[in-house]
């Protein structure tokens, strides 16, 4: 055994400048590097269309291997995949012309296109060579491991001779509930993003090799980039603010390297130049596809949404920390905190929780040798400005200028998410180095501490429930399996903390990584590929009687089988998920603009039977669902075909096909001129 610990130290010893050795870095990313192949090769996705499979065919799904398919993910499942394989059938253009006048697919909904742009998304490139199922494999998983792999290297940086404790923390920041329930490239590439420029920030401070700096520098670059061009602020805003933290702290650490504040200034130069290369590019994107953006402004929802500060409160402070409940957000549906289980979803926020640890480590270093952190202090100043931004009002302005006001109180959560990881870190390395200087690990009323502040945030949340639905009703119906994961996944996270704080920080990790697979490892289905509706019979009719008589079509939906059909089918249709509104599809919709509120907004644009011209409703802020009239004169000169789940009794459609899909009739009308 002592043999063996030798030869892993060695393994560990860090290179003379303090950072991690080729190994410790090159073996665990080149291993992620292989489970992605393998995922690829294999068309293994996390992908939920098979929420569909029921309507279309009888009998078990055989591409569902394990799990099953979330209805709430209907961003990925219903918008984003839809779209995609409607890219696909239009051979990748830069404008999708599914709606009357099209759609800038560099834009919405991260979609593949035959675009420059297209450079910045590496998971959307294999599009262009893999058969689809391996191409949405590739879109599933590079920014899901961009995040593992960023988190690790992080994690090395500074914690050099601990790729075990890096691993299983960076793989269990990925499994986070958060991430698995919000499953997109827009929420995973800013936290990779994050990641990447604090590594980088530390390594070309302290490497005494320039190739490194300029390596991961222009990896970071590229990073901005993709994570710029999802445009989706809310989770972009809060983790920038938290990495332009470290990255200060980083500056006004001296280090041997770099004793001087001017010289380490002047090491950041290849992440300087690499960040303003990636604000030209970003800028370039912007301005030529301004329209597309001011469109998107321009909307009655979301428009230009600014939130005020202290609108969280503390029900949103305590939902922050209910990811010991996370296990049960299934069956709960995201309540009493939030409307689904998106919306409810956390972190488990053990850097949160080590608070203690962190400042008991800060006042024994300035005892020490009269010296902060400062890296530690500022990330405990953000973190502050974070947790104001939830319950303190009257800072509006202040806000504004942060860019803060462009988040929200459930998505600034990705934020603390970020912060938790970064200051586990911080905690794992100062201890580290106080045991290296055999100054002795921190004292057991520290970890005590550490355990009350984690079973108190979970007491308060308790008392939120209370408070909000009463925990009788909460947990009424659990099944005992579930109580036992519960209590379990808790009692496992203080185990955790209070370890880490200790100084164990490989079995802390292991922990932690054990309490976010029980939490996040069964959200999304293990998936072969994505259902793809075109190889239905009814999307094979669609196409036939487009191809015989083109013209628009409008599904009428009862389900939402009829606008994803249409979609992926290729052809021009009124129905479908928007972003910017095609102002040439709405002027025949609404050629007075009458109804401009209900229709000028992002989102799902359905139809129903009804009588006149097309009357705009809003079930929901994000849904436009309009009426159908085949006799009213706008279905008499803009539509031609009509795609139906129920028969429609109507002297002016002609019935053109009927098409028995597993148990669904679909029937397709023509409309009589």
């Amino acid at each position: 055994m002592s043999a063996l610990r030798e030869r892993y130290t060695r393994w560990t010893t860090p290179r003379a400048d303090g950072l991690p050795n080729r190994a410790v870095v090159g073996f665990p990313l080149g291993l992620l590097g292989v489970v992605l192949v393998a995922f690829v090769a294999l068309g293994l996705t996390g992908s939920s269309t098979g929420i569909v499979h029921d309507l279309i065919s009888q009998g078990d799904d055989p591409a569902l291997i394990a799990g099953e398919p979330e209805a709430i993910r209907s961003d990925e499942w219903f918008v984003q995949t839809s779209w995609v394989i409607s890219q696909v059938e239009q051979d990748l253009p830069a404008r999708n012309e599914t709606f009357p006048g099209g759609m800038d697919a560099t834009v919405q909904n991260d979609l593949p296109t035959t675009d420059w742009s297209t450079v910045l998304r590496p998971h959307l490139w294999g599009f262009f060579f893999l058969p689809l199922d391996q191409a949405m494999a590739l879109k599933w998983w590079l920014p899901g491991f961009a995040v593992i792999g960023a988190g690790y290297l992080l994690a090395v940086v500074l914690m050099p001779r601990r790729p075990v404790a890096a691993a299983a923390l960076s793989v269990g920041f990925f499994f986070a509930p958060f991430f698995q329930w919000w499953y997109l490239s827009t929420t995973l590439y800013p936290a990779a993003w994050a990641f990447l420029v604090m590594a980088t920030a530390m390594w070309c401070v302290r490497s005494s090799r320039r190739v490194g700096a300029w390596v991961l520098s222009a990896l970071t670059a590229w990073t901005t980039a993709a994570m710029a061009v999802g445009v989706y602020a809310p989770f972009i805003v809060p983790v920038v603010l938290v990495s332009a933290a470290f990255v200060v702290g980083v500056v006004l650490t001296p280090v041997p390297q770099a004793e001087s504040f001017g010289v380490r200034v002047r090491r950041l130069v290849p992440l300087l130049v690499g960040g303003a290369a990636a604000v030209l590019v970003t800028l370039i994107w912007l301005v030529t596809r301004w329209s597309t953006i001011q469109g998107f402004t321009s909307t009655v929802y979301p428009g230009e949404r600014l939130q005020k500060v202290g609108e969280g409160g503390w029900s949103e402070t305590a939902q922050l920390f209910w990811g010991f409940l996370s296990f049960d957000l299934g069956r709960t549906a995201g309540l009493p905190f939030a409307v689904n289980m998106s919306e409810a979803s956390t972190f488990f926020l053990p850097g949160i929780l080590l608070i203690v640890a962190v400042v008991w480590l800060l006042v024994v270093r300035w005892r020490a040798s009269r010296r902060l952190d400062p890296v530690t202090i500022a990330l405990l100043v953000v973190g502050a400005v974070m947790l104001a931004f939830l319950i303190v009002p009257g800072w509006d302005a202040i806000a504004h200028l942060l860019f803060l006001d462009r988040t929200t109180s459930p998505r600034i959560r990705i934020g603390f998410g970020v912060l938790s990881f970064v200051l586990v870190l911080v905690v794992g390395r100062e201890i580290d180095e106080r045991r290296a200087r055999r100054a002795g690990r921190p004292p057991w009323w520290v970890a005590g501490a550490t355990a009350a502040v984690a079973l108190a945030s979970m007491a308060v949340v308790l008392w939120r429930i209370h408070r909000e639905t009463g925990l009788d009703v909460h947990f009424d119906g659990i099944e005992p399996s579930a109580v036992a994961v519960g209590v379990i996944s808790a009692l496992l996270l203080v185990a955790s903390v209070v370890a880490i704080a200790r100084g164990g920080m490989t079995t802390g990790a292991i922990g932690l990584l054990v309490v976010s697979l029980l939490a996040g490892l069964g959200v999304n289905p293990l998936y072969r590929g994505v259902l793809d509706l075109r190889d239905t019979a009814t999307v094979h009719a669609i196409q036939q009687r487009d191809e015989e008589e083109p013209g628009t079509w409008v599904g009428i939906t009862s389900s939402q089988l009829p606008t994803m059909m249409l979609v992926e089918s290729g052809v021009t249709a009124l129905n479908g998920f928007q972003g910017a509104p095609s102002r040439e599809m709405w002027s025949e919709i609404d050629p007075t603009g009458a109804a401009e509120e209900r229709w000028n907004r992002l989102g799902m644009v359905s139809w129903v039977l009804g009588t006149g011209d097309p009357s705009p409703r809003n079930p929901y802020p994000d849904q436009v669902q309009m009426t159908f009239d085949a006799c009213a004169p706008f279905a008499r000169e803009h539509v031609t075909w009509v795609l139906s789940e129920a028969p429609i009794d109507s002297a002016c459609v002609t019935l053109s096909d009927t098409v028995q899909e597993g148990p669904t009739t679909m029937h397709i009308y023509e409309v009589v001129k």
